[in-house]
């Protein structure tokens, strides 16, 4: 499984440091991206840092630019971030201007859905992002969180809504794929995720997990990243890959 942490804003930078540090003296038999605060050169062995953020492609001020992103050689970004939209009202024509902007300077965009619940709303939700871009040969990260999880600090999303909410997804990015000529793509479940919604996003199909701050210590990550190495385990014994 994919597994993406991203640290926000509120997390003291002495503690980034030691986890990022720490991280690296862990195994992970999965693929895990970390988004700091400020993006730093992706140089981890285990691990790859990714950018919270891409900015517009206009002169702007306060965001970071696709050529320094390339620059750090990272390669993947955040695009739309709930809190984004919700706080700063980002809007999705924003959104669709960060996502062209990375796709024309290979940065894989990891696109953020949850602002509306239901499956119908999502997908109308992707479809207003993805709008006049070209996919051909693009891989991209779609990320849906549970909006509400998210507000109350508390896992409160459904088994059915996830699932329902995937399977819409997964139709759609598959129907995507064959008419836009698109590389590859991946779907991840986010929402105040632990242990428990590990093993759910992967019951349901999800091909990874978003994560929050929540764990600014790498000893309290530690039983997330035992069950993220037991799913593979698991993968490796049922399909031998």
């Amino acid at each position: 499984m994919i597994c993406i942490v991203n640290f926000k804003n509120m997390m003291h930078d002495e503690k980034q440091l030691k986890w990022v540090q720490d991280i690296e003296r862990e195994f992970l038999d999965f693929k895990l991206l970390v988004a700091p605060t400020l993006p730093e050169h992706n140089r981890y062995h285990n691990y790859e840092i990714v950018a919270q953020n891409i900015s517009l492609v206009q002169r702007t001020v306060g965001e970071v630019s696709a050529s320094v992103l390339n620059g750090l050689k990272i390669q993947y970004a955040f695009v739309g971030h709930l809190e984004r939209r919700r706080l700063l009202n980002e809007t999705t024509d924003m959104i669709n201007e960060r996502l062209i902007n990375c796709l024309h300077n290979h940065i894989v965009p990891i696109i953020c859905l949850g602002i509306h619940s239901g499956p119908d709303l999502v997908i109308r939700e992707l479809k207003s992002i993805l709008k006049n871009s070209d996919l051909s040969d693009q891989r991209v990260i779609i990320a849906y969180e549970s909006l509400k999880s998210t507000q109350f600090n508390q896992p409160v999303y459904s088994y059915v809504e996830m699932e329902a909410v995937y399977l819409k997804l997964k139709q759609y990015m598959d129907e995507l794929t064959n008419s836009s000529g698109l590389s590859a793509y991946h779907l991840v479940m986010g929402g105040h995720i632990n242990e428990e919604g590990i093993n759910v996003a992967e019951k349901i199909g999800y091909d990874g997990v978003l994560i929050g701050d929540r764990y600014q210590e790498v000893t309290s990550f530690q039983p997330l990243i035992k069950t993220l190495n037991r799913i593979k385990r698991e993968r490796l014994l049922t399909h031998g890959s």
